[in-house]
């Protein structure tokens, strides 16, 4: 189902952050996310989910601005190191 549903490139990805309803929704659930303090992205959504959202938090700012939420959130919560995994993905 994940791979049915994914976002299948990166200009996918930016349209549906240009979307005017679909492209806030992320942004303000990173942004719910960005606002917990000392918690660790597992505690928030454990495992496999906190490996699902640093492969988001990676598609989305490679596509929005330097400073999104997508790109607070990896900083944050993983030191700003980018899911490589989904980097390859795009290369």
């Amino acid at each position: 189902m994940a791979r049915f549903y994914a976002v299948k490139s990166l200009e996918e990805a930016k349209v549906y952050l240009d979307h005017p309803i679909l492209g806030v929704r992320p942004v303000e659930c990173t942004e719910a996310i960005l606002a917990t303090n000392g918690r660790l992205i597992l505690e928030i959504f454990g495992y496999p989910d906190n490996l699902k959202f640093r492969s988001s938090m990676t598609l989305f700012s490679c596509v929005a601005d330097r400073e999104s939420a997508f790109a607070r959130a990896l900083e944050k919560f993983f030191q700003g190191e980018c899911d490589h995994r989904t980097m390859q993905l795009w290369a």
